[in-house]
């Protein structure tokens, strides 16, 4: 029987043993059941070809027959009518594979809320073929990936593994045929709905781990019970009057138990995998993955033993409890303990830039380039159990292949094609044709990057500072010399084997080692090999304000009120918030810190400028009011109008201004002595309007949070109200339409949206990563900033895109140093490495817009951190 069976795969499980097959997997899709395309294709003179098996191919061609790699190697030759594509200059891996997402899928579809077990439910039931998330992954060069139910159910529904074939009619033809199926099944907050809070009603069990362990049992001993009875009856059909009902929801169940079908766990804490483990062990069957895995670190022998896979983020933390004990070393951790280990996207609009993510595990925690690659190509292939089909470039293996610009690990690389099956499906210089949907031309013409070294940046020496030599005489400050290093200065040349002298916090003297003497008793650190640059501003963040997103006593980054001029953000920021040493660790040494949005409001606060060291506010702040906030409201009408000011919100704030320029002129105090003292509205208009005058007057910036091309035209007919008013555009994701009218008016963009995918369906796939490149071809001053907390830290990395798609990197650089801070109004103190200006210096070991290099020193105000 059956239940025997699964008594000896218990016992095979407590005692280490592998479990046997006692059936095969049910397929999603058998092979040839629907026609799929497929193509012949060489791509000939390939400069490098990483094939993901342990071995990397010099001036190779890759031959594709009927979707399958036939040859690969030189002095190949195309067959009749086979498309010929040129690699030269082009680098080839694999198609990647992502573990975990939920593309093709809508989100009013991802969630079955009816109940908490919903196994009977199919992803393929709700599969688009034309959802926009599957061309977006291919501009990502994902070729492959698992759509899945969301995390709402303890149990939820069975899986799709897919091929991003674009344009295709039938959500079948998308199947990769012949992949097994899987079932989801959830731990931890998303399941227990720990992120829910208030409301009232009645809430679904389990609300607790300790009840969603109960459920699992209760539901997997159904599944037994139900299973036992099939048993009984095809046994024994005659002791029946009809047969056992049918229950589909427990007969997926079944399948997991009876290893038809597999299992892959969403998973944060290190508690909740351990007991899953042992419920799976308990019913006799293996957890194939668990996917996020955040404190896989802390059990990764216990997975092993078990014979679970991991497949989790780069550098995901912060945004709720259970993420934060989660590290970017974790799957360096769990490779090393044996466990079978992956990159997931999870969310649609990180497919774009999977390329990085393979990047980090090198960055943070040493693992080799080779296997940073697999673990975005075999390693989760081998997860979705289809590693004879892709993950590798092999011959006999499909003809998945991603050609890209440069080296893999170079962030200035981009995704030249996506190929699946040997036909290209994303070109990034042809996107018209792959698009196969009309979309308007950026304002100029292809972007080529310069060549990138990715271990350093050498440019040719210089010397600034107190003439041609410093002596500090007698002055009794202590001075440290930093000598031997690269000083990249931003402002001007680079200067080999340099010395920076640091006095009371700031720079003394910058020059070759030659050129400045160093005084008797300095305290000299040598950096010789290494490289000098002026520490990265991030001038748009809320760093510092929210410890843990979804747990509201932990944020402090809102406030109730349309106008908020008055509220200084610099209260809101804890000094020993845990995101601040994070940024800090990557070599960011300042932000501006605003209130965000909350409830509607208009002027948010006064933004502040702190540096990322200090154990009170005051010893942080650098600028406590330095700009105003402005959360620019839409004008009234459709997107596709004349831009005019229009509508209650706009009218509201020009009438604001126009009274704070006249009380900057003839300030009057309107609070009436004699009304009863309330703390909400004592001098509350005084106080605003005054709060208020050093942005009318430009003394301030003011930042405007603002995106599409419609709204920032309104804003520039809203400024020409205020002629003295200095207008910075925050976020800016449509600010390249209008390049030439920002550039005419002197107003600077700080970039917000590198790193999310473009924002319009109309514009080009790569829109929002070459904003910056064609602002700053028009004259724009540019910088980035990531407007968040956590994603502080990937602040150099939003100018690497920018890099790839046209922004000279000598300005990707000035875009997060010296622009950000001329931007601020802070350029003379500042940014570069100039004498008199705070010493605000980070060591590194090459460019630091390169995910793979790593900062090894920081000084925020002359003070190692």
């Amino acid at each position: 029987m059956k239940s025997a069976t699964r008594i000896l795969a218990v016992l095979a499980l407590l005692i280490g043993l592998s479990v046997p097959a006692a059936a095969q997997f049910k397929l999603q899709i058998e092979p040839g059941v629907v026609d799929v395309p497929r193509g012949d294709m060489l791509i000939e003179n390939i400069d490098t070809v990483w094939t993901a098996t342990g071995t990397i191919l010099e001036n190779a061609s890759i031959l594709i027959r009927d979707g399958i790699i036939s040859a690969i190697g030189t002095d190949l030759e195309a067959p009749r009518g086979a498309t010929v594509i040129d690699g030269s200059g082009m680098t080839a891996i694999p198609g990647l594979v992502d573990e975990h997402s939920h593309s093709g899928l809508s989100m009013a579809e991802v969630n079955e809320g009816t109940a908490p077990i919903v196994s009977e439910v199919r992803v393929l039931d709700v599969l688009d073929p034309e959802h926009f998330s599957i061309y977006q992954a291919l501009s990502g060069g994902v070729t492959t990936l698992r759509t899945l139910h969301g995390s709402a159910n303890p149990i939820g529904g069975q899986d799709a593994v897919i091929k991003t074939r674009w344009g295709m009619d039938d959500a079948r033809q998308l199947l990769v045929q012949g992949a097994p199926l899987t079932l989801k099944i959830a731990l931890g907050e998303n399941v227990t709905q720990k992120g829910y809070s208030g409301g009232g009603g009645q809430r679904r069990f389990p609300t607790s781990r300790a009840g969603l362990e109960a459920i699992f049992v209760q539901a997997f001993t159904a599944a037994q019970q139900y299973e036992e009875e099939w048993d009984n009856y095809r046994e024994n059909p005659g002791d029946y009057r009809i047969p056992p009902r049918r229950d589909f929801r427990l007969e997926a169940l079944a399948d997991v138990m009876e290893s038809r079908m597999r299992v892959t766990v969403h998973s944060y804490r290190s508690d909740e995998i351990v007991m899953f483990m042992r419920i799976a062990e308990r019913f006799g069957f293996k957890v194939e993955v668990f996917t996020h895995v955040m404190e896989g670190y802390k059990v990764a022998d216990e997975m092993a033993a078990h014979g679970a896979a991991g497949s989790t983020f780069s550098d995901w933390w912060h945004y709720k409890l259970e993420a934060f004990d989660a590290i970017p070393y974790n799957a360096a951790i769990m490779e090393d303990h044996g466990v079978l280990t992956a990159i997931n996207s999870d969310i649609p609009t990180l497919q774009p830039f999977m390329m990085y993510e393979f990047v980090k595990v090198v960055k943070y925690g040493g693992v080799s380039r080779e296997n940073a690659l697999r673990m975005l190509t075999i390693n989760p292939a081998r997860q979705l159990a289809i590693e004879d089909k892709v993950g590798t470039l092999e011959i006999g293996k499909h003809g998945d292949v991603v050609l890209l610009s440069g080296d893999p690990f170079d962030s200035y690389t981009r995704v030249e094609k996506t190929i699946i099956d040997g036909i290209v499906y994303y070109d990034l210089q042809n996107e018209e044709e792959t698009r196969q949907e009309p979309f308007r031309a950026l304002p100029r013409g292809d972007l080529v990057p310069e060549a990138a070294d990715i271990t350093a940046t050498s440019r040719p020496t210089g010397f600034q500072g107190m003439g041609t030599s410093f002596d500090t005489g007698t002055t009794q400050q202590v001075v440290t010399a930093l000598t031997g290093a690269t000083v990249h200065t931003v402002s001007g040349a680079n200067i080999t084997n340099g010395t920076v002298l640091i006095a009371d916090g700031r720079i003394s003297a910058v020059g070759t080692s030659s050129q400045v003497q160093v005084p008797a008793g300095a305290n000299v650190v040598d950096l010789s090999g290494k490289h000098l640059y002026p520490g990265m501003i991030d001038p748009a963040t809320g760093l510092g304000t929210v410890e843990i997103g979804s747990v509201p006593s932990g944020t402090d980054n809102q406030e109730v009120g349309r106008y908020n001029p008055h509220v200084r953000a610099l209260t809101s920021v804890h000094p020993h918030a845990e995101t601040i040493p994070v940024a800090r660790a990557n070599g960011i040494t300042s932000v501006m810190v605003g209130l965000a949005a909350g409830q509607g409001a208009t002027i948010s606060s006064a933004g502040s400028v702190i540096q990322l060291n200090g154990d009170t506010q005051e010893r942080m702040s650098i600028s406590d009011r330095a700009t105003l906030v402005v959360n620019f409201p839409s004008p009234s009408g459709n997107a596709w109008d004349e831009p005019k000011i229009a509508g209650d919100r706009l009218e509201e704030l020009i009438a604001l201004f126009e009274r704070a320029v006249v009380f900057a002129d003839l300030p009057s105090g309107l609070g009436n002595p004699t009304q009863h003292f309330e703390p909400n509205l004592a001098n509350q208009e005084d106080l605003m309007l005054e709060a208020l005058v050093p942005a009318v007057t430009g003394e301030v910036p003011v930042f405007f949070f603002v995106n599409r091309e419609r709204d920032i035209r309104t804003l520039l007919l809203f400024l020409e109200k205020f002629p003295d008013m200095k207008g910075v555009i925050v976020g800016g994701q449509q600010a390249f339409r209008v390049a030439n009218e920002l550039a005419n008016r002197d107003i600077p963009v700080v970039v917000g949206s590198v790193l999310s995918p473009t924002a319009d369906r109309e514009d080009p796939i790569s829109a929002a990563w070459s904003n910056a490149g064609i602002l700053h071809a028009a004259g724009v001053k540019v910088s980035f900033g990531t407007n968040d907390i956590a994603q502080v830290r990937n602040l150099p990395y939003f100018a690497a895109k920018s890099v790839a798609f046209g922004l000279p990197a000598e300005e990707g650089l000035r875009a997060v140093t010296l622009n950000a801070a001329e931007i601020l109004g802070l350029g003379d103190l500042m940014g570069s490495i100039d004498v008199g200006k705070r010493a605000d210096l980070i060591v590194t070991d090459g460019d630091p817009l390169q995910i793979v290099t790593n900062v090894e020193q920081a000084f925020i105000a002359g003070v190692e951190v």
